[in-house]
Order: C-alpha cells, then structure tokens, then sequence
C-alpha cells in the first residue's frame, strides 16, 4: 500500500504536487510529433495568432494536460489498483493561462469495504494558485483487499 493510499480516510484531503505551466510543457504535449515539419503545431495552445483568432487574449493550456496531472496523483495514490478498478469523471470551470501553477486535489468522500476490496468514493479537483478550481468532479476506485495489505 502507498503512502499516500495509507492516509485516505471518509473527510481526508490530499494534494499531489504542483505542476507550473510552462511553454515548453505546453508545447511538449500540445505542439504535435517533435519531429514533425513545420513543428509546432499552430492551435490556440501553441500560438498567439491562433488564440487570437479564437477570440481569446493569449494561450491556453489544453484541458488535457492537467486532466493527466489528476490521472498521475491518482496513480500514485491508488497504484496499480487505479488501473484496474478507477474512474473519473470531470468538467472544466476555467481555462488555465501559461505561467498558472496547478495542484491536483482529492477529497475522500467515503469508503466502503466489500467482497471486492475497498471502495473510494471522492471528490477530485485541480486549482490553480489563486485556489480556484480548473477541473472539478468525481472518482472512485476499488482496491483489492490482498493489495491494501502488500506492504
């Protein structure tokens, strides 16, 4: 059982570490294959012009790259059970602006023990460093009982 794992209790709150959007980040993630002619991409992620013409006043970071900061804390929470038996699901409230720094959040909800081990129910979320909320929503995962005892 991770260390982590070990302090999700009903009413519990864990952050995972904060994550800075940079350019390059973006870029890494957002910019298409590296190798690719003409690379970067040209979207409202990667380009000023593109952003603009999209109506907004500068670049976005794709929603997917902290969807994938909330899916790597839940990793290193849950580990392998993650895999086999987690789930989210999750809404954008706010766009997140190059140079925000984001922290992945879950609050425990409940707990259930069952014949399939013990159910998670929680309340996940990032927030940027003002504190507010960039990706809201739910998870759950059942971890195995053989797995809560693996030291």
């Amino acid at each position: 059982m991770s260390a982590l794992l070990q302090q999700v209790h009903a009413g519990a709150t864990l952050a995972g570490r904060p994550r800075h959007m940079t350019l390059p980040r973006v870029l890494a993630l957002s910019g298409g294959p590296l190798d690719k002619p003409g690379w970067p991409d040209r979207n409202l992620h990667t380009d000023q012009a593109a952003a603009a013409a999209a109506g907004l006043d500068g670049l976005v970071v794709s929603g997917t790259q902290w969807e994938g900061h909330l899916a790597g804390f839940l990793v290193e929470v849950f580990g392998l059970a993650w895999f086999e038996g987690g789930e989210f699901n999750v809404k954008i409230p706010r766009s997140v602006r190059l140079g925000d720094t984001l922290r992945p959040m879950l609050r425990c909800e409940s707990m259930q023990l069952g014949p399939e081990g013990t159910r998670y129910e929680l309340a996940v979320w990032c927030e940027n460093g003002a504190g507010e909320p960039v990706l809201a929503g739910t998870a759950s995962c059942t971890v195995p009982a053989a797995a809560k005892g693996a030291a």
